[in-house]
């Protein structure tokens, strides 16, 4: 059985005298990133975008908003892969359905 799991990433920008600047963060453990995560019951992938973006940057959602939609990417992973988190798991809001058994 294959589940679906919708990811988003924001590209957050500002204009600078230098010209426009893309908004990246130092992870404790994954290196540098954009903000980026999984789309959550019930929201738009626009909604998850903005969420994602305050929650890693700290930033308010009041200051942000949806630009442009750049596209969608289809992955199929092989029957015999799976999408696992390092360290142990912690599902947001308890949800621990897509840790690994």
């Amino acid at each position: 059985m294959s589940r679906i799991i919708d990811k988003v990433t924001a590209f957050i920008t500002r204009q600078s005298p230098a010209g426009p600047e893309l908004l990246l963060f130092q992870h404790p453990y994954a290196g540098v990133q954009v903000p980026a995560g999984t789309v959550e019951d019930g929201e738009t992938p626009a909604q998850a975008a903005l969420r994602e973006a305050a929650e890693e940057t700290g930033l308010a959602l009041s200051d942000l908003s949806t630009g442009r939609y750049l596209g969608s990417e289809d992955e199929h992973l092989p029957a015999d892969q799976r999408v696992t988190t390092p360290g142990p798991c912690r599902g947001r809001h308890g949800d621990h359905s897509l840790c690994p058994a």
